[in-house]
């Protein structure tokens, strides 16, 4: 484990550097990267309409709308909700 680092499940190791960054090492040492590298995809739309096609999903325009109605949930009914599911 390197100086300074804290050691969490599995055996990875966080360290909190003076710049105030953080730094991620596996188990076995390694540094990971700041960035992952991304996956190439020369057609992603072709490739999103596939995927979802094959889990019959539809994917419009639509999909990302709120279903929100914008009216304030009612926290006490909720609160009690979780009290009695203990």
């Amino acid at each position: 484990m390197r100086p300074g680092g804290h050691r969490y499940e599995g055996g990875w190791t966080v360290t909190a550097e003076s710049d105030g960054s953080f730094t991620f090492h596996s188990p076995l040492g390694r540094q990971l990267a700041l960035q992952p590298p991304r996956e190439p995809i020369d057609d992603s739309q072709g490739w999103l309409r596939e995927w979802a096609y094959r889990r019959k999903l539809y994917l419009g325009p639509e999909v990302n709308m709120p279903q929100w109605d914008g009216k304030h949930p009612d926290y006490a009914i909720a609160v009690g909700c979780l009290l009695e599911a203990g």
